[in-house]
């Protein structure tokens, strides 16, 4: 008899272990479909970024650096997507983070520089490639929270008492939000 309620408990335990596994194996898989999507909606982003850049930088004087940062941080945030394979693990997506905020500043300085300057609003081409980078930018923006849902998400499910124990046996770490300046702990 206590043999039959080892054996169930011993059931009971793996049916729980598997269970477990398998949530957060789908869980992880989503985010990192999440960040597929939101990687190449970032370079998506990056390339109509490039080419506003490009006929923004023919409107503006040499010395000025708004061009030139955008550039950097373009390239920046570029490397950083490339050096990143897969959803980054907590303290991996520092760089991109950094490179995403300041594109961001950049392009709302670069937005405020068209707006102010007669000969930049009156350029078709200049006003289409904004407004092509303005809607790729949303649409970034857009898997960016949704990237950032499922990783708070996962990382809920990763702090649960007992999966907190068996999910660095299991192979699941924390993983790290994007663009949001902060690391979950």
């Amino acid at each position: 008899m206590n043999y039959i309620a080892a054996l169930a408990l011993l059931v009971a335990v793996m049916a729980w272990l598997v269970g477990e596994y398998m949530r957060l194996e789908h869980m992880k898989r989503r985010v990192e479909g999440a960040w597929s999507q939101w990687n190449h909606a970032t370079r998506r982003r990056n390339e109509r970024l490039g080419d506003f850049v490009a006929v923004l930088a023919s409107y503006m004087p040499k010395e000025d650096q708004l061009a030139r940062e955008m550039r950097r941080w373009m390239t920046d945030s570029g490397r950083a997507l490339d050096a990143q394979h897969g959803a980054p693990v907590q303290g991996s997506g520092t760089k991109l983070s950094e490179a995403e905020q300041r594109l961001q500043v950049m392009m709302r300085s670069s937005g405020r520089a068209v707006e102010t300057n007669a000969e930049m609003r009156a350029s078709v081409q200049l006003q289409e490639l904004y407004q092509a980078m303005a809607v790729s930018h949303l649409m970034q923006s857009a898997e960016t929270q949704h990237y950032n849902r499922l990783v708070h998400d996962y990382n809920a499910a990763l702090s649960a008492p007992m999966t907190r124990l068996l999910a660095p046996v299991l192979g699941f770490s924390a993983l790290e939000e994007i663009g949001q300046g902060r690391r979950l702990q």
